[in-house]
């Protein structure tokens, strides 16, 4: 493709572009200085880890201060980036799983960078903008192939299109109406999207098992024509919901399984016989009697986990997309968490009176009188307990007929699904903790509460990742904006003066954390699609639907499906310039901040060596810096191009591999030559 037919859009360079600092640098003051110097109007400041020598950790306060006031003072936009590798917003943890300690240390450390954007807009006058990953493990694997083959065969075999949506409907993921929309007799392509999460669609997704408020990670699923079996097998066509689907059965299996081992050795314990042997009418055995307290606590203990069972249940209820259906479930949920919590308090109360029952024998053994209340006593134990027993068994049956027949709760869950709704719980319990920081050191911390808590924008990261489809990325941000909502009601109704103060600048709270909350969009992360075989219409159709999302752009190159982080014009198709027009008319939007992220060499060496032409023209600089300095960079420029690195000794001839600009190949809009290049030294091929 000719260079001058790749153009990017007019309103992109029209601008002065922010750029980002060196995130190896823990000197974020120095890094900050170099870029304005440099001219840019804009800088974002990021380190690449939150915790070590080189982590956000060692930033002192005094640097925020400094570059907030700098920013102020000479009107530079001042981003922040958070950081990544130790920085996962679902609280991940090494080994992939997410537990309640890694959410409470991860909501800590989110609520560190909001603090930190604190303390810079209170210098500042105004919120700074946050940017956080939606988080980096690429557990999700979508390929293109896979994905049109499904979608194939979802549209033409009707039969294993309603077992397909019968098994998102049911394990929670699609509403009744979603549902009713799949089975239709004949439905087209983008009915089939607008209905299905993009995940479902995935060749290989991440399974979590969600119990006690922790979510395990058990590996991926993939679909078994994937995997060695028969040939007849490997025909039938399944997808990542069929797999979520057996491995979530194969769970409540396992549960079952637990469940029923220890209830019929219970069961054996704790019968009639059992307990008159040691009870007899003549005299009582009272070695045994603690034996039997023993396993009467055993039964006890028993129930208890079958409680934290149908806790989980009840838990996950919750994410059930359809309210009919959740509805339904908790129902009949809630009735078999009444049971069993009057059930322990009975045992409970048995094994007190038991305790004491055995005593009373052993004092009355030998009077007559104590022989008819000693009988209705001992029938009354025998009855209470094999009619809890006995219940307890009816109640099994009837939690084995809910989750295998009625409503398979879905306790297992794909990766994407608990990414999205982790994530906004770490965010929300990350501004409660600043809230409370703050209230502890200012009784009037609700005045201009809205002036430093900062816009937070959620970043796609690699394909793969959380949130890099835009159906999954947009239901984070409402999650998110929902989760923080709840947050702020309760300080409203604590401090009326901050309800007051909300409503009275933003209407409602809802308005004000949709505004509080959007997307970052990184043009080249989304690009890196391609490697798995999406194309320039597959990427351009999903930049169109995140884009009413959008409050902060990051531009630079990608190519061959890495994230290299070219200068912007460096790349080998059109891809990013065509997603930049495809944002043309919010590239003008002062409130959108655009970032340009040229990585690596291209970060800080380019410039060293070929001089700051390029970057000076997407930074909109001029010939002074902010102390009205020429600097150094301006100096010795070539009209066209770099400044001069090529040896005296190198002869410049039509087959030279060196053109006199170094950025002759760059598009004409971005600082090359007018005349069409075809070789370095501008001359025709032939």
């Amino acid at each position: 493709m000719d260079n001058e037919d790749k153009k990017y859009p007019k309103e992109l360079y029209s601008r002065g572009l922010s750029t980002s600092t060196n995130p190896a640098d823990v000197n974020q003051l120095q890094q900050y200085l170099s870029k304005i110097s440099a001219g840019y109007p804009g800088v974002e400041i990021q380190t690449y880890t939150f915790s070590g020598e080189k982590g956000w950790v060692n930033i002192p306060r005094q640097i925020f201060e400094e570059i907030a006031r700098n920013a102020k003072i000479n009107n530079v936009e001042v981003t922040i980036h958070a950081p990544e590798n130790d920085f996962q917003l679902p609280a991940t943890d090494r080994n992939k799983n997410i537990i309640e300690d890694n959410m409470k240390e991860m909501a800590y450390k989110a609520s560190v960078i909001l603090e930190s954007a604190e303390i810079m807009s209170k210098i500042y006058g105004e919120p700074i903008k946050v940017n956080m990953h939606a988080g980096d493990l690429t557990l999700t694997e979508w390929d293109k192939d896979f994905e049109e083959n499904l979608k194939k065969e979802l549209l033409n075999n009707q039969e294993f299109r309603k077992s397909f949506a019968e098994k998102l409907y049911k394990l929670g993921y699609i509403t009744s109406e979603q549902y009713n929309e799949l089975i239709r007799n004949n439905i087209d392509k983008e009915t089939l999207e607008r209905n299905v999460p993009s995940w479902a669609f995935a060749k290989q997704e991440a399974a979590y098992v969600h119990l006690n408020g922790n979510y395990e990670y058990i590996g991926s699923v993939l679909p078994a024509k994937y995997l060695s079996g028969a040939i007849e097998e490997a025909k039938k066509y399944v997808s990542a919901i069929d797999e979520l689907y057996k491995a979530n059965e194969k769970v409540w299996m396992n549960i079952f399984n637990d469940i029923d081992r220890d209830y019929n050795a219970i069961k054996r314990l704790l019968n009639n016989n059992y307990l008159i042997a040691y009870f007899g009418y003549s005299s009582v055995d009272r070695e045994k009697i603690g034996e039997f307290l023993y396993d009467l606590k055993r039964y006890r203990l028993f129930l208890e986990k079958v409680k934290e069972y149908i806790d989980a249940i009840w838990d996950n209820i919750n994410d059930i997309a359809d309210e009919r259906l959740r509805d339904s479930a908790r129902n009949r949920i809630s009735q078999y968490k009444q049971y069993l919590e009057e059930n322990l308090k009975k045992i409970e109360k048995y094994e007190y009176e038991i305790s004491k029952f055995a005593k009373e024998i052993v004092q009355n053994n030998d009077s007559p009188a104590y022989r008819d209340y000693y009988t209705d006593k001992i029938f009354d134990f025998m009855n209470d307990i094999s009619s809890s027993i006995s219940n307890t068994g009816n109640l099994l049956q009837q939690l084995k007929n809910t989750v295998f027949s009625e409503f398979p709760i879905p306790i297992v869950k794909p990766y994407q699904e608990v990414a999205i709704k982790t994530a906004p719980e770490v965010i929300a319990e990350g501004i409660r903790m600043l809230i409370e920081r703050e209230i502890s050191r200012n009784p009037d911390w609700y005045k201009d509460f809205d002036k430093y808590l900062s816009y937070i924008n959620i970043e796609e990261s690699y394909p793969g990742a959380p949130a890099t489809r835009p159906d999954i990325w947009k239901r984070l941000l409402n999650n998110i904006r929902e989760e923080v909502k709840k947050v702020l009601e309760d300080y409203m109704e604590k401090y009326p003066d901050f309800k007051n103060e909300i409503e009275k600048k933003y209407g409602s709270v809802d308005e004000f954390v949709k505004e509080r909350i959007g997307a970052t969009l990184d043009v080249g992360h989304i690009k890196m699609f391609e490697k798995y075989g999406y194309n320039k219409e597959d990427i351009l159709k999903w930049v169109e639907e995140i884009k009413p999302e959008i409050r902060h752009l990051h531009v630079h190159e990608t190519q061959a499906g890495e994230d290299v982080h070219l200068p912007l014009g460096m790349g080998w198709d059109d891809i990013i310039a065509s997603e930049l027009e495809k944002l043309r008319d919010i590239l003008e939007n002062k409130k959108v901040t655009i970032v340009h992220e040229p990585g690596g060499f291209y970060r800080n060496e380019f410039h060293k060596m070929y001089g700051n032409e390029y970057y000076n023209l997407l930074a909109g600089a001029g010939p002074y810096d902010i102390n009205g300095n020429i600097p150094a960079q301006f100096a010795t420029m070539f009209p066209s191009g770099g400044a001069q690195v090529i040896p005296d000794y190198i002869q410049y001839t039509r087959y030279s591999p060196y053109s006199v600009s170094i950025f002759s190949q760059l598009p004409i809009d971005l600082g090359g030559t007018s005349k069409r290049q075809e070789t370095f030294s501008g001359e025709k091929a032939d």
